[in-house]
This record gives C-alpha cells, sequence and structure tokens, in this order.
C-alpha cells in the first residue's frame, strides 16, 4: 500500500511539473490572428486614393459589392467572403489571377499590375461577375 501512494503522488507530481513546464511555452508561441471587419460599401462602383490603400470588396449575397471598381497600378485589391458559402475570384480577361476557394470569412488579395479593365467571376457561381478599372 505504501509503494501505491508513493507511485501515485510521483505521477501527482510529475503531472503538475510538466503541464507547468508546457503552458508558457504554448502561450508564447501561439499564432497572432487578426479579426478584419466586413467591408463597408454602397453604390455600384468604388474608387480609391491614387497610389495608396486597398480598394475593398465584399462577397455578399452572391454578389460581389462594389460589382466594379476602380484602381491604380500597384494597388491592392481585396476581397472578403462577407458570405455563409464560399465563393471563387477567377480572372476572365486582363490578368490572370484564380483565388481558388475562399470560404465564409476569408479573404483573397491580387495587386493590380498593369492599366486596363479586368473582367473576374466566381467559378462556383457564374452570374457573380466583377470588373476592376485600372489607371
Amino acid at each position: 500500500m505504501k509503494r501505491l501512494l508513493t507511485i501515485l503522488a510521483s505521477l501527482a507530481l510529475a503531472g503538475g511539473v510538466l503541464a507547468g513546464c508546457g503552458g508558457d511555452d504554448e502561450e508564447g508561441n501561439a499564432p497572432e490572428t487578426t479579426t478584419t471587419p466586413p467591408a463597408q460599401t454602397t453604390g455600384t462602383s468604388g474608387s480609391a486614393q491614387a497610389g495608396g490603400g486597398e480598394v475593398t470588396v465584399s462577397m455578399k449575397d452572391i454578389k460581389y459589392i462594389p460589382e466594379t471598381v476602380n484602381a491604380t497600378v500597384g494597388q491592392t485589391i481585396k476581397w472578403t467572403n462577407d458570405d455563409p458559402v464560399a465563393h471563387t475570384v477567377t480572372a476572365r480577361s486582363g490578368a490572370d489571377f484564380d483565388s481558388g476557394t475562399v470560404d465564409a470569412g476569408g479573404e483573397y488579395k491580387y495587386k493590380v499590375a498593369k492599366a486596363g479593365t479586368i473582367a473576374y467571376v466566381c467559378t462556383i457561381h457564374p452570374n457573380q461577375k466583377g470588373q476592376i478599372v485600372a489607371k
């Protein structure tokens, strides 16, 4: 009986020491997470300041909102999936990009490389279309 109590006490002590050692290490190495609020847009076209900032597009109600955005070469377009279903952002003309599947709450970014009009579509929802007018 005495031996059993000694073993149990040793196990309890070892468990406490191991738990104490692991807690700080995991906490210190946890990846940083941020939550980006959904893009707030109105109307049917968007624009951004020449040469700066991101242009945001919301994927909502099986639409790109705004459907047409104005950007300058070098700007980044960020699509945020604000729908409960997956979408894609796939160039059809004027550029070559494909986001792959963007799940609910996810986002995709593309940096505009040249001037012109870029038409894109959601390959999951073919009636969901948009365009970028780049200067």
